[in-house]
């Protein structure tokens, strides 16, 4: 579909809250533009290579499928035991996803634009971006303000499309390219000394190892690259903020509370997903200096945190 007919196809359908997602695929580079960037994960120095609709490396002849401009990394990967409980939470965490309700979208919108604001990330420009564990990749428009001056790369381990409500709100998502690839932020396909910035939002604590993840993201960094992250800590809320249950029993809003949760009920979304429960920034802080980075800024709000960190 063009991004007028997808838009003629949306105009007098009303979108409840919580209906199934109408999903599009993202807007594509083509693999050939993008090859001379890629390496097969595990062997840096292995070049890649377009065959048909395969991608194989020419040092160790691994093949890895190719379908829709999106290269999949992740089927050719060699499973081991410790992945069970990793691949059990990812799979709790699609239902999630598969779920996502214009309640989730609208509600961390504000996260969103406070984290581009405050962190400054949000206004770079002319600058290559890896967005690591980036689902949907619609951050290259909720979260960056010149998102056309950004050559933007989504790395996920699941083919996640975009969710009718990220077209309807970020129109630019049906015009621009991203360059798609399906990897673990473990074993980045990448070359060495490639980007400008690496970049992880509401994903580390779903990583199965994100002291990996920093040492991948220092090897593709260029000296003097940086690597921002943010996620939620698991504290409480500021007491100021905080809604007393019985307030929210008698609100206007227990309707819509107890509705959502009957729909997560059967969408059989848990309650958690995440490989990773973090209440401080010591982890992550000491984490990156171990692999190497210099911190450079860090900041918690509400339960939320960003750290931007260097590679020298």
């Amino acid at each position: 579909m063009t991004p007028e007919q997808i838009y003629l196809n949306l105009i007098d359908k009303e979108r409840n809250i919580y209906e199934p997602a109408q999903l599009f695929q993202q807007t594509r580079e083509t693999v050939a533009a993008y090859i001379d960037n890629l390496r097969s994960p595990g062997n840096h120095d292995g070049q890649l290579s377009i065959v048909g609709n395969e991608v194989k490396c020419t040092k160790t002849g691994k093949v890895f499928s190719k379908q829709d401009e999106v290269v999949d990394f992740i089927k050719a990967t060699e499973k081991k035991p410790e992945d069970k409980e990793w691949e059990r939470l990812n799979q709790q965490f699609l239902n999630y996803h598969k779920s996502l309700s214009v309640y989730t979208l609208v509600n961390s919108v504000p996260v969103a634009n406070y984290l581009s604001l405050r962190s400054g990330m949000g206004n770079i420009k002319d600058k290559v971006v890896v967005d690591v564990g980036a689902g949907t990749g619609h951050a290259l428009c909720s979260f960056f303000q010149y998102p056309e001056q950004i050559d933007y790369y989504l790395v996920d381990p699941n083919l996640r499309l975009l969710h009718d409500q990220f077209i309807r709100i970020y129109p630019k998502l049906t015009q621009l390219k991203m360059k798609h690839v399906l990897a673990f932020a473990e074993e980045l396909p990448f070359k060495n000394n490639f980007t400008d910035v690496v970049m992880s939002l509401s994903a580390i604590d779903h990583f199965k190892d994100y002291k990996a993840f920093f040492a991948e993201a220092y090897r593709i960094l260029k000296p003097g690259g940086t690597l921002f992250i943010s996620s939620h800590l698991d504290i409480p809320a500021d007491a100021a903020d905080a809604t007393k249950t019985s307030q929210k029993l008698l609100s206007d809003t227990f309707f819509e509370r107890l509705a959502r949760y009957l729909y997560y009920k059967r969408s059989k979304v848990g309650h958690d997903d995440h490989t990773y429960h973090f209440d401080s920034l010591e982890p992550f802080e000491s984490g990156m200096k171990e692999k190497g980075f210099v911190i450079e800024r860090s900041e918690i709000f509400k339960r939320y945190f960003f750290v931007i960190a260097r590679k020298p």
